[in-house]
């Protein structure tokens, strides 16, 4: 059996919105450990995928429903999770709170990102506090885990 092709988030967003509107949020990782050869591969991975950071964030219209989404492309650094990607994160979650609008999330993640340490681990608890803060206010999450995913952002 072969295993298709790893998908941009683009394409998965196209592949069930019928409209994308991506926040203004441009956060990009930075080098804060200023780990050997780090700030080369967050070059390489937005030239590869024309993406800033691993996460792309907006309101997308699913059927004629508007929602906030959110795709994590595995293709830049295996769709890890770095500071600024937790940041855009839970910048969409928030909005998806104000707005009483579902949240959609579509992963393909491998982790936390080692290259920025503490600032990265410490996004994965910034996420899931504001995850329950949508359940607090009644709005949904839909999670559609993708390929591939290990679940270690995401659990």
């Amino acid at each position: 059996m072969s295993v298709p092709p790893v998908g941009s988030a683009r394409q998965a967003i196209a592949a069930v919105a019928n409209g994308f509107v991506p926040f203004s949020d441009q956060s990009v990782s930075d080098d804060p450990l200023h780990w050997p050869g780090y700030a080369s591969k967050l070059a390489e991975a937005s030239a590869r995928t024309g993406e800033t950071e691993a996460v792309i964030a907006g309101r997308a219209t699913l059927g004629s429903r508007t929602v906030v989404l959110a795709a994590f492309d595995f293709r830049f650094l295996g769709g890890s999770m770095g500071e600024a990607t937790g940041r855009r994160l839970v910048t969409a979650v928030a909005c998806a709170a104000r707005e009483r609008l579902p949240f959609v999330s579509l992963v393909a993640s491998g982790g936390a990102r080692m290259q920025e340490g503490m600032r990265s681990l410490v996004q994965m608890q910034n996420v899931a506090s504001a995850i329950g803060g949508l359940r607090r206010v009644g709005v949904p999450h839909v999670c559609v885990l993708r390929h591939p995913t290990t679940g270690g952002v995401w659990v």
